[in-house]
């Protein structure tokens, strides 16, 4: 009997970066050592996690990535907002680690990565691909038609979370879209 491989989710693709097939990512502080130390990765294509082998990495605080096989903008493209793993296995253990990882995450609202906006008004949004922090807030990077938008993570703003169909209610201010 074949076992299950477990997977653990350390970030996701963000963008296209370029015309050779270069990708912008973010990768989990906490994974970002195990991340640097693999030279594959599986990303979620069409309910399987396949594997992407890693060209070179360059940049620190936008990390712009190539792999192998994915030569031009459209390859690229196809891998936009999908979210990166790495098998269980691949970890460092926790005693091998150069970086302790920090005792509590700073952002309130990192879970709320890959949950869909849906906004009271004008419907859904798009799907968060990632939470800073910024002055004052934290903020949700957010594709919506195309372009990636910021949005507040601002108690005042949010209705409700649906944990289980992974779904942020929000009440945008207006125009905020748009931008």
């Amino acid at each position: 009997m074949k076992s299950q491989q477990e997977y653990i989710a350390i970030g996701r693709v963000r963008k296209a970066h370029g015309i050779t097939g270069e990708v912008k990512v973010s990768i989990e502080d906490r994974y970002l050592e195990d991340f640097l130390k693999n030279e594959r990765i599986f990303i979620e294509m069409k309910s399987s996690r396949m594997p992407y082998f890693i060209s070179s990495v360059r940049g620190e605080s936008e990390m712009i990535v190539k792999l192998e096989e994915v030569d031009d903008r459209d390859a690229a493209v196809a891998l936009h907002s999908k979210e990166i793993f790495l098998r269980k296995q691949d970890l460092i253990p926790d005693d091998e680690r150069e970086f302790e990882p920090e005792e509590e995450d700073s952002l309130m609202y990192r879970f709320l990565n890959g949950y869909s906006v849906v906004d009271k008004t004008s419907g859904p949004a798009g799907v968060i691909t990632e939470v800073v922090e910024m002055p004052r807030q934290e903020m949700a990077f957010v594709v919506h038609n195309g372009k990636e938008v910021l949005i507040p993570l601002n108690e005042s703003l949010i209705i409700s979370i649906d944990r289980e169909n992974r779904t942020l209610l929000m009440d945008l201010p207006e125009g905020l879209l748009e931008m």
